[in-house]
């Protein structure tokens, strides 16, 4: 009798500790082997990740993808490193801030380059020239690639920073700001660029990165315990990522038509114009290690990320070696 009321008592010990466990949030890192959680935004540069889920390319290397949206690709790279997400797509700052910060993330190949989604929008009643940006008020998402636009802008034709007001603010709420005239400009990027140009009275598109002499790569971030301790299921991402770039590169209207049921722009057509301004190499050069370490002495400068060594903190987060089991061609790292 003792050993059943005994087994009695284990039996319901472990029934409850069953509940209690089921009631808890899985984290990815709990999840099985195969499923995959891609944290995007719904924005045109998040077409790569996009595409990889919703036309079916990491299930054909037999991984369980999940999409999982936020509202800016900032929130998206917070999602990885609390551990809510697999991978991301992103510019260099984000990443940078990120791992300065503590957080476990790597880069393991380039989704996209372009010197034309990241611009500057400007009231233009009040700014007609450069010089005109002395005594305005400026929006910028802090830490994004756009942050960086800004600082390099101000540089370039010699504004005097502490003549500015800069006003931090989340990409999606700078239109509304610019309509109230709460800043008078705003460095982000596509869609909120031609969107504030087509909504706003008097706003008008001033410059486009490239034409400050600036271009991105927006890199694939991925969790460092993935990508070092699932190294399987990493490459498995990796080949459907360059895969998924090798397809939009030649079929970028069923890519827009397809991306456009997460993006929800007013037009498929918006879309499409939208990915023209990207090029979707599917590699990982050594010319990202250049731009990087810029951006990465340029953050530590103003104290944006919190490292004494932007060349150790570069290489902390550039990780290739996926992408050379993964595609040996498609680098030169």
């Amino acid at each position: 009798m003792r050993y059943t009321r005994t087994f009695t008592r284990v039996v319901a010990v472990l029934a409850v500790a069953a509940l209690v466990l089921a009631s808890v949030p899985r984290t990815v890192e709990s999840q099985g082997d195969n499923r995959v959680t891609v944290a995007v935004a719904p924005t045109v540069d998040m077409a790569l990740p996009i595409l990889a889920v919703k036309k079916g390319f990491l299930a054909r290397q037999g991984l369980e993808a999940e999409l999982k949206i936020f509202d800016s690709s900032p929130k998206a790279v917070q999602a990885l490193v609390a551990g809510q997400g697999d991978i991301t797509e992103n510019t260099e700052a984000p990443h940078l801030a990120a791992r300065a910060r503590g957080g476990k993330v790597v880069q393991v190949m380039t989704g996209y380059i372009t010197g034309m989604t990241n611009g500057v929008v400007v009231n233009g009643a009040l700014i007609k020239g450069h010089k005109d940006f002395v005594g305005k008020a400026v929006g910028v998402q802090q830490g994004s690639g756009a942050n960086f636009h800004l600082a390099w802008f101000l540089e370039r034709y010699k504004i005097p920073a502490d003549k500015v007001t800069v006003r931090f603010m989340a990409a999606p709420d700078q239109i509304a700001a610019l309509a109230r005239n709460d800043i008078n400009a705003f460095f982000s990027w596509e869609p909120f660029l031609t969107r504030a140009a087509q909504s706003i009275p008097n706003a008008k598109l001033w410059s486009r990165a490239v034409e400050d002499g600036l271009e991105f790569r927006g890199n694939v971030l991925m969790r460092e315990d993935l990508a070092k301790k699932e190294r399987t299921k990493a490459v498995k991402i990796v080949k459907a990522l360059i895969e998924t770039a090798d397809w939009m590169n030649a079929n970028l209207r069923e890519a827009a038509k397809v991306a456009n049921e997460v993006l929800k722009a007013p037009s498929e057509e918006e879309v499409y114009q939208q990915l023209q301004i990207f090029k979707w190499p599917g590699n990982f050069m050594k010319s990202v290690i250049e731009q990087e370490l810029r951006i990465a002495e340029w953050g530590a400068g103003i104290g944006l990320f919190p490292t004494r060594d932007p060349r150790k903190l570069v290489e902390e987060l550039i990780y290739p070696d996926i992408i050379k089991a993964a595609a040996p061609e498609r680098t030169d790292m």
